[in-house]
């Protein structure tokens, strides 16, 4: 039996390439191909619609970065209407404060472009069958992250996920809807706690 799968990508020859082999090699199937949110949220609308309603995909892969969008924004927008859709977050952007965002908007997998195939595959079993699949950090990296983390309220956290993105406190400020002098104070907590005397110094510890 085959499993369904949405795909959302930019990048024409990267769909096609991951569907051939999906279909050939495995028992998945790409029933849905996008390059934008808007098409896709699209048609999970008509899939829900539906009487009877038509099969949603078990799994979403998205790339973090659709053109101008974000894909994160529509992690959001899926785990929001359609909570019964996974995720799987399948990007060139593989450093950690990616990998945090995707976990703190649910998404249950997060892979980098540069693995093989069969990792791909691994990665949507584990996640069809109930689990989460992250490459693992560097060993002292994990443990410098465990030792920060616990101590990060929300909004902390997420500014902590974007500084490690070298996104500015203007860009944050923007994204999160915080004002700046927040974020400066959120910033400055961070490099106090994390032991860094700057913004670079913190990204080259992480990342």
């Amino acid at each position: 039996m085959k499993h369904n799968l949405f795909l959302i990508d930019d990048h024409s020859m990267l769909r096609k390439g991951i569907s051939a082999y999906l279909e050939e090699k495995t028992y998945w199937q790409i029933t849905g191909s996008f390059t934008d949110s808007k098409a896709c949220i699209e048609e999970l609308q008509r899939l829900k619609k539906r009487n009877p309603p038509e099969p949603f995909p078990e799994i979403a892969i998205i790339d973090i970065q659709l053109g101008k969008e974000s894909g994160f924004d529509l992690v959001s927008h899926i785990k929001s209407e359609f909570p019964q859709v996974k995720i799987v977050i399948y990007s060139m952007f593989d450093t950690l404060g990616f990998k945090l965002q995707a976990k703190d908007l649910g998404a249950q997998g997060f892979i980098s472009k540069a693995s093989s195939d069969e990792k791909l595959v691994t990665c949507l079993n584990t996640v069809k069958n109930g689990g989460t699949y992250f490459e693992e950090n560097e060993p002292s990296i994990q443990k410098e992250l465990d030792s920060i983390v616990p101590f990060l309220k929300l909004n902390e956290r997420r500014v902590f996920e974007l500084v490690l993105q070298g996104k500015s406190n203007d860009q944050i400020k923007d994204e999160l809807f915080l004002g700046l002098h927040t974020i400066e104070n959120y910033v400055s907590y961070i490099l106090n706690i994390s032991n860094c005397k700057s913004r670079k110094a913190l990204i080259n510890k992480f990342c």
